[in-house]
């Protein structure tokens, strides 16, 4: 009898504590989604930001301007690679002159629908999204960028990265042309 009883004893506190178990569980999954929804929802503020930066870098140069609305890469213009200094890390803008979309194929963006629509063709033009350069492969003309639009780090050519502020735009605004506008 007194086996029975110790028997029972220790099914109930074993059944009290995996309720307990489950319950801890239970309130520890609550908290990795709310942090996870934290996380997302501030991503999603700073990619928002960091695509205007670029949208509003292309507005302010009239080089870029040229570039990205009629393909026009004017000698002069500022690519990482082109320059020492361009190949530090740093922001740069990231501006693809084809059909393509805003982010690269390599690029990994969190999943949600928003950042997955960056990966989506877009009419010509694409996005413009400002990044951080974060190392430089001189050899194959790459770098590895950094974006809160995405998870990791991705690559990136040298010829889609630019310098957000272009020496060559003091010169245009200068001439009085109207070649760009």
């Amino acid at each position: 009898m007194k086996f029975v009883s110790s028997l029972i004893q220790n099914k109930f506190l074993a059944a009290i504590l995996a309720g307990v178990a489950s319950i801890g569980a239970f309130q520890v999954w609550q908290h990795n989604q709310a942090q996870q929804e934290k996380t997302l929802k501030q991503a999603k503020t700073n990619c928002g930001v960091y695509l205007g930066l670029g949208e509003d870098a292309v507005k302010r140069s009239p080089s870029l301007r040229a570039l990205k609305y009629d393909n026009k890469l004017l000698r002069g213009l500022e690519q990482v690679g082109s320059s020492p200094d361009l190949t530090k890390p740093g922001a740069y803008v990231m501006l693809f002159r084809t059909p393509a979309s805003t982010l690269p194929p390599n690029a990994v963006p969190f999943d949600d629908s928003f950042f997955t629509s960056l990966l989506n063709k877009e009419k010509y033009p694409p996005k413009t999204l400002m990044i951080r350069a974060v190392s430089f492969d001189l050899k194959s003309r790459q770098a590895t960028v950094e974006s809160f639009c995405t998870r990791r780090p991705f690559v990136v050519n040298f010829d889609d990265l630019y310098a957000e502020y272009q020496p060559i735009d003091r010169d245009i605004k200068r001439s009085n042309s109207d070649l760009l506008f």
